[in-house]
Formats: C-alpha cells, sequence, structure tokens
C-alpha cells in the first residue's frame, strides 16, 4: 500500500471511483435475478399505481421497491433499475464506512478499510443484485455515524429516522429500536431516548400497521408466520405467539440458527480477509460496529441465516481487517507490496466472476419451454418466482417445498403449471390423476406438471 493511498481522503477517492466501476461492471454483467427480484419489482409497480397497502402491508419490505420506483418512472428498464438502485446504494455506503473508520481507528485504517470495502466481493455482487441489502446496509452505517456521533436532540431524532428507515429495508432493522435507545440511555440522555424511540416508531408505523390490518396480529415482518413454520410451530402466525407458546423449540431454533450465522459471517468475509480481520482484532480494540454486527449475528439474523443477510452487517467488520491489513504490511516489509496488490487483485476478480453457467441455462431452458409450448402470460407454481418472471407469466410462489400445499394454491388460483423438484415430492406423496408430469427439464433437477380444469374459488 502506497503512500499516497494511505492519505485518507485519496484512499475514499480511489474507493469511490474503483468501487463504482466495479459494481457498474457487475451489473452489466447481468447476473441471474435472486428468487425474490421479481417480487420486489413487482412492487415498484405497485408504488407507481398507488397500490400503497401492497407495497407495506406484504411479505417483502417496502423502501428498497420504493427506491426503484423514481428510476422506473423516468423510463429505465424495470429490473436495471433495480439493480442500479441497489449498486448506487453501494457505493454510497462507502463514504459512510471511511467517515466511521476514521473517527474509530484514525486515517491510515479508515483508507484501509474503505479500499477493502470498494473491492469486497460480496459487497460487489449483493451491489449487481435486486436485493434491499445494499441499501439497508448504506443506512445502517448513516444510523451508526449520526448516533454514536449525536450531541443533542437533533442527532438523536436523525438516527432515529434512520433506524426506522432501516427497518423498513430489512425487518432485521427494528433491532436498532433497540440499540439505539439502549445506547442514549447508557449515555443518561432521556429526554434524546425518548424522541429516538418516538421517532423510529413513527417512521416503522406504516408498515407495522399495514402488516396488523389484513391478519389483526402485529407484527414487524410478514415473514414470521415463515420462521415459525422453518422453526417447526407452524401453527403460530408470529415470532411472540411462537416465544409464548412454544418456547424451548424456538431457542433451539434459534441456537442452531446463531451457529449457521456465524458461520456465515466468517464465509461471507472471504478467506482473502480471514487472517487479516483476526489480526485487526488484537491490534484494534474493540468497539461499536463490532458490538452492532455480533449482536446482529447473534439476533435476529439468526432467525434466518444466510450468507446473504450478512451483507448489511458486513461492513461494520472491516475496520478489523484493514488494521490487520496494515499491520502485516509493516511485518512484510518490501514484500508488503507483492501481497497486498495479489490481495486486492483477488477481491476484485471474485466480486465480478461471472455467475454460475448452469443456472443461467437452466433459467433460459425453462423460460423457452414454458414460452414455446404455453405462450406469456401463463399462471405457474413454484418456489422461484424467476420462471414465471423470465416467462413473463404470473409467479405463484408457496412459502414451503410441500407439494399439497403447492397443489392447493395451483387450484385456488386457476393455475394450470407446477414446477418443483423431484426430491421435494417426497416418497409418501401420491401424484393426484388430474395432474400430469410434462417433462424434467434441467438434467431432471425440476419436474414440470400440467393440472387439468383447475378449481377456481
Amino acid at each position: 500500500m502506497g503512500a499516497r493511498l494511505r492519505d485518507p481522503r485519496t484512499a475514499l477517492a480511489v474507493a469511490l471511483a474503483a468501487g463504482a466501476i466495479l459494481r457498474l461492471v457487475r451489473v452489466l454483467e447481468r447476473p441471474l435475478i435472486h428468487p425474490d427480484g421479481p417480487a420486489y419489482l413487482g412492487l415498484a409497480g405497485a408504488v407507481l399505481d398507488g397500490r400503497w397497502s401492497a407495497v407495506f402491508g406484504g411479505y417483502y419490505s417496502p423502501l428498497y421497491p420504493i427506491a426503484i420506483a423514481p428510476l422506473r418512472a423516468a423510463g429505465v428498464p424495470v429490473e436495471l433499475a433495480g439493480r442500479l438502485t441497489a449498486a448506487l446504494a453501494g457505493v454510497l455506503a462507502l463514504p459512510l464506512l471511511w467517515l466511521i473508520a476514521r473517527r474509530l481507528a484514525g486515517d491510515a485504517i479508515a483508507a484501509a478499510t474503505v479500499l477493502i470495502a470498494a473491492a469486497h466481493p460480496a459487497l460487489v455482487k449483493s451491489s449487481g443484485q435486486v436485493l434491499p441489502e445494499t441499501l439497508a446496509g448504506a443506512l445502517l452505517l448513516a444510523w451508526g455515524a449520526v448516533l454514536m456521533d449525536a450531541r443533542g436532540m437533533r442527532g438523536a431524532v436523525l438516527a432515529g429516522a434512520l433506524a426506522g428507515a432501516t427497518y423498513l429495508a430489512r425487518p432485521e432493522g427494528a433491532f436498532l429500536l433497540v440499540l439505539g435507545a439502549g445506547w442514549l440511555a447508557l449515555r443518561r440522555r432521556p429526554l434524546a431516548t425518548a424522541a429516538y424511540v418516538l421517532v423510529t416508531v413513527l417512521v416503522m408505523a406504516p408498515a407495522v400497521v399495514a402488516l396488523q390490518a389484513p391478519t389483526g396480529s402485529w407484527q414487524i415482518s410478514g415473514r414470521e408466520a415463515s420462521a415459525t413454520a422453518q422453526a417447526g410451530i407452524g401453527e403460530e402466525k408470529t415470532l411472540t405467539d411462537a416465544l409464548r407458546t412454544h418456547p424451548g423449540t424456538l431457542a433451539r431454533y434459534w441456537g442452531l440458527g446463531v451457529a449457521e450465522q456465524t458461520w456465515d459471517t466468517a464465509v461471507a468475509l472471504g478467506a482473502v480477509l480471514a487472517v487479516p480481520f483476526v489480526v485487526g482484532l488484537r491490534m484494534l480494540p474493540f468497539a461499536w460496529p463490532l458490538a452492532v454486527a455480533a449482536l446482529f449475528v447473534v439476533g435476529p439474523i439468526a432467525l434466518n441465516p444466510g450468507t446473504r443477510y450478512d451483507v448489511p452487517v458486513l461492513p461494520l467488520l472491516l475496520p478489523w481487517a484493514g488494521a490487520g491489513v496494515l499491520a502485516l504490511a509493516a511485518w512484510l516489509g518490501r514484500r508488503a507490496p507483492a501481497v497486498i496488490g495479489a490481495g486486492a487483485l483477488a477481491l476484485a476478480v471474485l466480486g465480478v466472476w461471472p455467475p454460475k453457467a448452469f443456472d443461467e441455462r437452466c433459467s433460459r431452458e425453462v423460460r423457452d419451454l414454458l414460452l414455446t409450448r404455453y405462450g406469456a402470460g401463463q399462471a405457474i407454481v413454484a418456489v422461484d418466482g424467476r420462471f414465471a418472471y423470465f416467462a413473463q407469466g404470473k409467479a405463484i410462489v408457496p412459502k414451503t417445498t410441500e407439494p399439497k400445499v403447492a397443489l392447493a394454491m395451483a387450484r385456488a388460483r386457476g393455475a394450470c403449471l407446477w414446477l418443483t423438484r423431484p426430491e421435494w415430492l417426497g416418497t409418501a406423496f401420491v401424484v393426484p390423476p388430474d395432474v400430469h408430469e410434462v417433462t424434467r427439464p434441467c438434467g431432471g433437477v425440476f419436474v414440470l406438471y400440467e393440472l387439468e380444469s383447475p378449481r377456481t374459488e
């Protein structure tokens, strides 16, 4: 790392340029859209149509579709608008992280941190997807930058608004209500604490109220019923009900989730940064970004573990990776530029590496099959909504792979096509006489069924 890149402002400028280029390359690659992507794009259309109950009261968080809508209204193709929104959020997160790292550990570590973040593979890849995690990550960084430096009521109010906005981007953001209130309370600022809580709740309120209206149950996410089902508590619709009626089952599920999410966090950090991060833990004292990341990992994210959900908190770990890189550079001496250059190149290449070829081929094969045989506009029941999206059809997405659930949804909604995996059928399932196998695309990975004369309600 050259002397000029140790200058924080130079490093930030380089990071912004490199980060924007890498994220734009990823957008132009058009990696296979995530299974949740079509739903977010559909909600962006609902925003433009003024269907706010669908935007705020559904399974998916509302802020990302709202952020997509202006680009869509300007004529940008909807999928590109989704990717550009994520990429812009990813770039905007860089100066926020730089500011946090500089306040935390000084100029040199801030420079190293922001350069790492610019090329980090997980952050680059997420910035090219149609997903809300990069937006939630930028808001989380903004929340931390404001709250941890807040000196009065104005800072508490702004931090509360950012906490509420983070929740609107990802449901785990509701945890910031507790974290921010606790931080201000520890600093003995009762009026600021009250203002923070009030503003956070007010910003969260549209989604919370919209979720309560159709079910009569108070919840922070439409995903709670899915989480309780995964935990083996299928009869409960909210996590509050599950905690009250099956605390032991939910605790076991949470414990397994903590172990899985801890591993997923290590995977998301990546092999290239593993050693620098461990070294950095010895060089840089424990501080709030590490605490917030750890609390999210063992808290709300553990209820729905996965490397994708690490993206918002991953930047909070990078100051320690930056400290480790500087320590290793001092130890390596003359060899440092070559070693660190190789590491930086590895990060950049991993970030823009093309997606899995099989997934792309399979999606095209199923798309061509559906369009050639049935034409556009068909309703398709599949756990992965991308197949209907690619085939210009209507996606009916069950929240489980259980075949009886899929068939019930198909018949209730008048769908004639059901796409599933053979292993999801199970040995006990018997295909009904009005359901006929058509073909097994993608080398037998999937099986397509037709339903005769579906019953409608």
